[in-house]
């Protein structure tokens, strides 16, 4: 997918890019990852982090005529060698998703 339709008209940050396109289902899907100027550690600032695995988080943007159009967003997990958290890199575009049941 061009970036300009990526980031101008889906409000994606400019800090992540399109893997690739695919119409599946009557639907368009859009695999976007983060670029590696990302991999920065929250405490320390160091970018001296390993990869930890991933998980991919789908969300709905912006119909294309009929068709919707979901984002396949990789959200790495990783691993700071100085300071020794680990972190997810969680998209700025998508709201957190919830991780404890409503009480």
């Amino acid at each position: 997918m061009e970036e300009t339709l990526l980031h101008e008209i889906f409000g994606v940050s400019k800090s992540y890019y399109s893997t690739r396109t695919e119409v599946k289902q009557g639907g368009v899907l859009v695999a976007v990852e983060p670029l590696d100027k990302l991999y920065v550690c929250p405490d320390c600032r160091s970018r001296d982090v390993i990869r930890k695995g991933k998980r991919i988080r789908r969300v709905q943007t912006l119909p294309i005529g009929f068709h919707p159009v979901f984002l396949e967003v990789e959200v790495p997990r990783c691993q700071c060698k100085v300071c020794q958290r680990v972190f997810e890199i969680a998209p700025p575009f998508a709201p957190p998703t919830r991780t404890t049941p409503k009480s």
